[in-house]
C-alpha cells in the first residue's frame, strides 16, 4: 500500500489520511484510528513548548509498550485463527 507523504494541510495533521495509510498496512480500523489519536493529541499537547529529550524519551517508552501490546494482540488473534482452523481439519 502506498503511503503518501503529504500529511500536513493548512489546518494541521491529516488525521484522516493517515489512518488510512496505517489501515491499508493491514491494521484494523480501530487500530489505525487510535494510532492516529495519539499522534494528533501529542502533537496538540506539544504546541505550547518544545519538547524536552525526557519527554521524547517518555513518549517513545509509552509507544514501545503500546506496540509490544499490539503485536501480542495480533499473535494471539492469530494463534486463535490457527487452533480454529487445525480444528476443522480432519
Amino acid at each position: 500500500a502506498a503511503v503518501h507523504p503529504r500529511r500536513m494541510t493548512a489546518t494541521g495533521f491529516d488525521a484522516l489520511a493517515a489512518a488510512r495509510d496505517i489501515e491499508a498496512t493491514g491494521l484494523e480500523r480501530a487500530q489505525a484510528e487510535a494510532i492516529t489519536d495519539a499522534v494528533r493529541q501529542a502533537a496538540a499537547a506539544g504546541r505550547d513548548e518544545p519538547a524536552t529529550k525526557a519527554d521524547l524519551e517518555a513518549s517513545l517508552a509509552n509507544l514501545e509498550t503500546r506496540l509490544v501490546r499490539l503485536v501480542f494482540a495480533v499473535a494471539a488473534g492469530q494463534a486463535a485463527l490457527i487452533v480454529g482452523l487445525l480444528k476443522l481439519l480432519p
